[in-house]
C-alpha cells in the first residue's frame, strides 16, 4: 500500500507540472453508513454487527486537466470518524448502565479521473469519475471508559464512482456539491490489555483475547466544498 500511494503522489507532481488548469479544494464529508461485523476470525460466533449512523470526514482535493478540456485528473485525502455511545445493562449489578463505545478513524486517498459533461458552462459544470483508492483505519472501542489497543489493521484497495457539481461564486472560487459510491472495508485486531475496569464501585469483566472485527463504509458519501481555481 505504501508504494501505491508514493506511485499516486508522483502522478501528481507529473500531471500538475503539465496542467493547463489547476484547483484545490477544502471539504466536508458526510458517510451515511458503516457497518461493524464482529468476530470474523471465528466462523462459529460470527453473525454480530452493529451500524453507525453518522459520519463525518474532512479533507482537501487537488484536480488539474491533462489532455483535452472535458478531461481532468485528480488526487484527494480524507479523514473520516464516527463513534457512538451506549450503555450496556449489568443485569448482576442491578441493571447498571455500563457505557460501550464504538467507533472508528479512517484515513482515504483516492485518485480519480473526471469527465466534465458537456451541457457544462463556465459558471456551473456538471461532472462524472470515478477512480481507486487506498484506506487504512482504526477502531475506537471502549467498556467503562477502558480503551481496547489496536494490535493491527490491514489495507484496503477499492474503487469509487461519483457525480458532482462544481457553481461558480467568484472568480476563482466555486461551490462543489458531490455524491460518491464505494465500498472500502478492513480488518481491525483488537485487545484489551487489562482484565477488569473499575465503574462507580463495581468491578467490571472486560474481554479477553485478540478480536478481529471488520469495518466496511458501505454508505454513501455526500461532499461539500470551496475550490479555488488556479
Amino acid at each position: 500500500m505504501r508504494r501505491l500511494t508514493v506511485l499516486q503522489l508522483l502522478l501528481v507532481l507529473t500531471a500538475v507540472a503539465d496542467a493547463e488548469e489547476f484547483s484545490i479544494s477544502l471539504k466536508g464529508t458526510f458517510t451515511t453508513s458503516t457497518r461493524f461485523l464482529y468476530n470474523v476470525d471465528r466462523p462459529a460466533t460470527f453473525g454480530n454487527e452493529r451500524t453507525l449512523t453518522s459520519n463525518f470526514g474532512y479533507g482537501a482535493d487537488i484536480r488539474w486537466n491533462i489532455l483535452w478540456d472535458r478531461f481532468f485528473i485528480g488526487f484527494s485525502i480524507e479523514k473520516i470518524t464516527g463513534n457512538e455511545l451506549r450503555n450496556e445493562l449489568y443485569s448482576q449489578y442491578h441493571f447498571l448502565p455500563v457505557p460501550n463505545e464504538e467507533g472508528f478513524e479512517v484515513l482515504a486517498m483516492e485518485m480519480s479521473g473526471y469527465y466534465i459533461v458537456p451541457v457544462s458552462s463556465e459558471n456551473i459544470k456538471f461532472y462524472l469519475g470515478g477512480g481507486i483508492g487506498t484506506y487504512d483505519g482504526r477502531r475506537n472501542y471502549s467498556i467503562a471508559n477502558v480503551r481496547a489497543e489496536t494490535i493491527s489493521s490491514t489495507s484496503y484497495l477499492g474503487i469509487h464512482v461519483m457525480t458532482g457539481i462544481d457553481y461558480r461564486i467568484l472568480e476563482r472560487v466555486m461551490l462543489r456539491f458531490e455524491i460518491k459510491f464505494r465500498d472500502p472495508h478492513f480488518d481491525i485486531t483488537t485487545n484489551f490489555d487489562q482484565t477488569s475496569a473499575e465503574y462507580l464501585g463495581y468491578t467490571i469483566r472486560l474481554p479477553q483475547g485478540e478480536e478481529v472485527t471488520k469495518v466496511n463504509l458501505f454508505g454513501v458519501n455526500y461532499v461539500g466544498g470551496l475550490v479555488f481555481t488556479l
